[in-house]
């Protein structure tokens, strides 16, 4: 039986393992949840994961939530000989992509969760200046990661970009990238938007997300006036 994947195509960290998955070769069977409608709140879900997050991954009687837990779970089960540059064994390349994923679950992610939320919430009409700073000392210090290599990691693509890229995906859509102030994390990003895997599997939920909070966004303003 294949692993199954609670997920939504609009959210960024399943669209992560969505691609890892497929770039693994890894057959998911899919259920859809709609995390606005809180439907990974059902009693049944809530015991598999106390989070009650998207993604969750499920296979036999094993339950693992978070998104960055979950590829490296899937790399260490299913990856070939020809996937490892994804997740060299270097412990300090390992190390490296380790500490990129860390950053994404502990700084980028949480500064598109603070526009997110209010956003669902039917309170964020608008970006704010302090959100905006905030996301752009995120593009700062990703600039600063890309000086001395192609990548997050490396000069290949690694578990840490694809991570990054799905959350970098939808910020860029609501504060986008600078070029003559973040070049580098430009030129990353476009590097990144041509892979085969990201158009594919990462553009299509990407566009949906952004087009939601931005809708939403302006369905919040209008009802303020009211």
């Amino acid at each position: 039986m294949s692993p199954l994947l609670y997920k939504t195509d609009a959210s960024p960290p399943a669209r992560t393992v969505m691609m890892v998955a497929d770039i693994l070769g890894l057959n998911l069977d899919m259920k859809e949840i709609n995390p606005v409608l809180r439907e990974q709140d059902t009693p049944e879900l809530t015991k598999k994961n106390p989070m009650r997050t998207v993604p969750m991954l499920e296979e036999d009687n094993f339950c693992l939530a978070d998104s960055h837990a979950i590829i490296l779970y899937l790399f260490d089960k299913y990856a070939k000989s020809e996937h490892q540059h994804f997740y060299p064994s270097d412990k300090r390349k390992r190390a490296t992509i380790n500490q990129r994923l860390f950053f994404d679950c502990g700084v980028l992610f949480p500064r598109l969760r603070s526009i997110m939320a209010p956003t669902y919430g039917g309170k964020l009409t608008e970006i704010s200046k302090s959100m905006i700073r905030n996301v752009e000392d995120a593009y700062r210090m990703l600039e600063i990661y890309l000086s001395d290599t192609l990548y997050l990691a490396d000069d290949v693509i690694t578990l840490a970009d694809i991570s990054v890229m799905t959350t970098m995906s939808t910020l860029n859509g609501l504060h986008s990238i600078n070029e003559k102030t973040y070049p580098k994390l430009k030129q990353w990003f476009n590097n990144m938007s041509q892979q085969e895997y990201c158009k594919r599997i990462n553009e299509p939920g990407s566009k949906q997300h952004i087009y939601g909070l931005k809708t939403l966004m302006e369905h919040n303003k209008q009802k303020s006036k009211l």
